[in-house]
């Protein structure tokens, strides 16, 4: 009776261990759609005119490392201001020394190629950046 108790334990401890069943969670379509244009991996972005593209990276400031755009997509983008409410994860302050995720907004100005590219680096070091992004804007 006891080897059949401790049996079922573990099945259970196995169980609830293994972590959320694949394909859990609301389906892509059911998502809020805010009309942010977000990049997809390295590919270029498609926007139209009056569009609001968005850029979303980690940062950590307590390092001293901040990010730096070297290219803005001016004339074709221009910055702007966020949604008016932000998503519920930035509403938390981070802890202190975390890392946050930091972003900004580019508008869609006029039709044309753009390339925004960010790096992340220490401002008064002349050494390269430990990480740069690129993003390639097609606004028709």
């Amino acid at each position: 009776m006891r080897s059949l108790l401790l049996t079922g334990l573990c099945v259970l401890l196995c169980a609830c261990a293994s972590g959320p069943a694949i394909g859990s969670g609301p389906p892509p379509g059911a998502l809020p759609d805010d009309g942010l244009v977000r990049p997809k991996g390295d590919a270029p972005v498609s926007m139209r005119v009056g569009q609001v593209f968005e850029i979303a990276l980690m940062a950590n400031a307590s390092t001293g490392y901040q990010w730096e755009f070297t290219g803005d997509g001016a004339p074709v983008l221009a910055r702007t201001t966020g949604p008016a409410t932000p998503p519920p994860m930035d509403t938390q302050p981070p802890m202190p020394g975390a890392p946050a995720l930091a972003r900004w907004w580019l508008r869609a100005e006029k039709p044309g190629e753009a390339t925004v590219r960010m790096v992340y680096r220490r401002p008064w070091e002349t050494v390269p950046p430990v990480e740069v992004v690129e993003y390639r804007i097609q606004v028709e």
